[in-house]
């Protein structure tokens, strides 16, 4: 209780009567927590008192209120302080409206005292997400992913009967929007600890409700590589992925404290959504062949594009869409270049290529393969193992890849085609230039005039030859 009791508002009205703390600004007080914005609830009118407070605090009122629902923002430089009218006779009467009991407390600032009639200091002792009323979900089904995201964001749990209401009411998820529902999940993703909670959301029926395309995956079989169904296996994935992300630096101590390492973890909560996505594409790939054997060919593919339209759905932005796409799209590469290295066919610039197409998302397609693959079964078989061990190789060439990339320039441009080979511009460069890169980096080429007398030999005859042909 301290610290309500010691907080001071300068900003508001000398004698605060009908305003009250509510909501996550109390949660986060009673939990030791600054909290990253106030709400305030007041009875009467709220325009003198956001003018007060805006004054006081060198700040400006913005009306964020819609749909006949009034709310004001004081915007300070120090500050957000969002308040709202008290919609109902009295505080108690609000604070039963509202989502979680733990976000159902309120701070009286006049009386000095705390409005707690559902529960939630007690539930705030146990660490406990709880629903204040059994039509809690009814009233907005946002919070049926809400609680999920209050549980992995504070570390607590769901009580027994919010859970078993969010099972009953999961279908109504569908009727919210799809911006609210990302809001929610990609705070569950970025947290570090999450794979418990998506597995409560997946027994829920929450999760294949979020996330239909995923249903097909219950109980589609796989390979006898494969322990768990698609879905199990899916789920796995994900804790495997939040596991390696833990356990980074071991994994990969040369990369500790580097770029690539920060902007691994920047990808943290795309790589988990792609990780419950990235085999969406079986059940619709699955074959089985004349010896009985199981097989999904083309399911990468298949997953990304079914992926593209979640991610539609979901409203998420391009550049949340393009990770996610590249992640599935190429997260068999890795395996590919494994089998060929383990036939002995595969040269350094077969790596150079893989690091050239997936660019700055390479890191991070190579740690969602290793979690990929230990999600196979309970225990590694040592052909999984000895995968795991090449992707330790993989990620040193790409360190060194890229290391090379930037001390040493290109040895040719886009003007040295055009003034020396006499091209003309064309998107054909990009591909050239690539080409030429690659064995630069794989140290086949090493002056402008090997690359040059390359392109000449080996690319110019072959357009020759194509649009004869053509």
């Amino acid at each position: 209780m301290n610290g309500l009791t010691n907080i001071t508002l300068d900003f508001l009205p000398d004698r605060p009567d009908g305003v009250y703390l509510v909501g996550g600004t109390v949660r986060d007080l009673l939990a030791g927590r600054s909290p990253t914005d106030i709400d305030l609830v007041v009875s009467g009118d709220i325009t003198g008192v956001a003018g007060h407070i805006a004054a006081r605090t060198g700040g400006r009122v913005i009306d964020l209120g819609k749909n006949g629902f009034a709310v004001l923002r004081v915007a300070s430089p120090d500050t957000i302080i969002d308040i709202t009218p008290l919609a109902h006779p009295s505080i108690e009467a609000d604070l039963q409206q509202r989502d979680f009991t733990i976000n159902a407390m309120a701070y009286d600032l006049k009386a000095r005292r705390l409005v707690d009639c559902t529960g939630g200091q007690a539930d705030m002792q146990n660490q406990t997400v709880r629903m204040v009323s059994p039509t809690a979900f009814e009233k907005d089904p946002a919070r049926l992913v809400r609680a999920y995201r209050m549980a992995a964001t504070l570390h607590f749990s769901i009580d027994a009967g919010t859970q078993d209401a969010i099972g009953r009411h999961r279908h109504l998820v569908t009727g919210v929007a799809g911006e609210r529902v990302w809001a929610e999940l990609v705070k569950i993703f970025g947290t570090a600890d999450s794979g418990p909670v998506v597995m409560r959301m997946a027994a829920s029926g929450l999760l294949t409700a979020i996330f239909p395309e995923l249903q097909a995956a219950v109980g589609c079989t796989q390979n006898r590589h494969h322990q768990f169904d698609v879905f199990d296996h899916s789920l796995r994935v994900y804790t495997r992925l939040e596991a390696l992300l833990a356990d980074f630096d071991s994994h990969f101590p040369d990369l500790t404290a580097t770029e690539d390492a920060a902007k691994l973890h920047g990808h943290a909560a795309m790589l988990k959504y792609s990780a419950l996505l990235h085999d969406a594409g079986k059940p619709a790939t699955r074959s089985v062949d004349s010896r009985g054997r199981v097989g999904f060919p083309g399911h990468a593919a298949k997953s990304a594009d079914i992926t593209a339209g979640v991610s539609r759905r979901l409203r998420l932005s391009n550049r949340q869409r393009h990770v996610s796409d590249a992640i599935i799209r190429h997260h068999i590469r890795p395996l590919f270049l494994y089998l060929a290295s383990e036939n002995g066919t595969l040269g350094r610039r077969g790596m150079i290529r893989f690091f050239n197409r997936c660019g700055d998302l390479a890191l991070p397609i190579i740690v969602h393969a290793m979690a990929d693959i230990m999600a196979k079964s309970e225990v590694l078989q040592a052909r999984d193992n000895g995968f795991i061990f090449f992707c330790d190789r993989l990620v040193a060439a790409y360190v060194d890849t890229r290391r090379r990339k930037a001390a040493v320039p290109p040895l040719i441009s886009g003007r040295d085609l055009i003034a020396v080979l006499g091209l003309s511009p064309s998107p054909r460069f990009k591909s050239i230039l690539r080409e030429v890169d690659e064995r630069r980096l794989s140290g086949e080429l090493t002056t402008r005039d090997q690359a040059l007398e390359w392109v000449g030999t080996h690319l110019l005859p072959h357009d020759v030859s194509r649009r004869a042909e053509d």
